[in-house]
């Protein structure tokens, strides 16, 4: 299985993308010792992959249940005592196998271990394979906001096995895409369109569609993190839709909206805005809206409209006590802006919930 390779400075990291596990298991036989950190439902899923872990000598085998409340310090504590009374040391491996939950959580834990171990990320959904597992940003929760705790650690390798996605439930792969569909704005229109073409075969879990499509999006966030390894610059493009997107997911305390779903939302709110500020025009802002609708669950989860405003002084991309948001002017097209008004929040949320994507309250 030939990888894709991302740079960091100095650093290659491997992307293997395909339908086996072979890449994980030669790294875990050859890990002196290994700590495996694993989503209690993939675990529970794969029982085979389990036995052949548990075979290996020398691994440390823990489950973690992959909630947005167990990504947190309190948890991270937890992993840590572990590996130190299990006798893991600074040259050992930690593997994370599961979502993006599960790598951010076991990523930060590497990266603190004794001050950074190296870590293999196994990704097992959608969104992990195509966002989270690439580009080094680990991290943990905060009552305040999302992710506020946290640290750019690079994997050694990431191992992307398609195989995971068949026993996805629909809601996890909907999440994914959410994601891949702010790819497809942020990248052009080839990718718009391939996805346009395709969504149905994507959503009904064909292979070879969903192979493609991670691939393209994997090479669509390695250009931004080559560019950008550490998010002080142009890197910031990748959080289009995430501004109001994660306002969303902490007003309505992480449980209401899987990420990419919060992410479908921002989307649509944030071209609603750029449309109105006369940098998107109609017709983009029509296309991403369809895209949005073949893709996202009709819901009427309630969001508390003062309470996501509120939020928005957490953002991490606010500079100078402005909040900066990534507006698409086309697809293929972005800017950064820090002069939205607060009305023209209140009309995208309004707008989006005449859609039916929210209930505002």
């Amino acid at each position: 299985m030939k990888p894709l390779t991302y740079r960091v400075n100095s650093s290659r990291i491997p992307v293997f993308i395909g339908d086996s596990d072979s890449p994980m298991m030669s790294q875990l036989r050859s890990a002196q010792r290994a700590a495996v950190v694993v989503d209690s439902n993939v675990a529970a899923l794969y029982g085979s992959m389990m036995d052949e872990i548990n075979s290996i000598d020398g691994s440390v085998i823990t489950l973690f249940h992959a909630s947005e409340e167990n990504k947190s310090l309190d948890k991270v504590e937890e992993l840590l005592t572990l590996f130190l009374e299990r006798n893991i040391r600074r040259d050992s491996v930690l593997f994370a196998i599961g979502g993006g939950i599960t790598g951010d959580l076991a990523g930060f834990v590497a990266a603190v271990f004794q001050r950074g171990i190296e870590y293999v990320h196994v990704p097992t959904t959608l969104l992990a394979m195509v966002d989270s597992s690439i580009g080094g940003k680990v991290g943990v929760n905060h009552s305040v906001g999302k992710n506020m705790i946290g640290a750019f650690h690079q994997p050694n390798s990431i191992v992307v096995n398609t195989g995971f996605l068949e026993t996805l439930p629909k809601e996890e792969l909907i999440c994914g895409l959410g994601e891949i569909v702010k790819y497809a704005v942020l990248s052009g229109e080839a990718f718009f369109d391939f996805l346009e073409k395709n969504h149905v075969r994507l959503l009904n879990k064909e292979r070879k569609s969903l192979q493609k499509i991670v691939r393209m999006s994997v090479e669509t966030k390695k250009r931004y993190v080559e560019k950008d390894p550490r998010e002080s610059g142009v890197r910031a493009h990748l959080n289009l839709g995430h501004t109001i997107g994660h306002a969303v997911e902490a007003a309505t305390g992480y449980n209401a909206f899987k990420h990419g779903e919060a992410v479908l939302i921002g989307l649509v709110a944030e071209a609603h805005i750029a449309m109105h500020m006369k940098l998107l025009r109609a017709s983009s802002f029509e296309r991403i809206l369809k895209m949005v609708r073949r893709i996202a669950r009709q819901r009427d989860e309630k969001v508390p409209l003062e309470d996501t405003l509120g939020r928005f002084i957490y953002d991490k991309k606010m500079k100078a006590g402005k909040v900066r948001f990534v507006l698409p002017t086309g697809i293929g097209k972005v800017v950064l802006r820090d002069d939205v008004t607060t009305n023209s929040v209140v009309d995208a949320m309004r707008f989006v919930a005449a859609d039916g994507m929210i209930s505002l309250t």
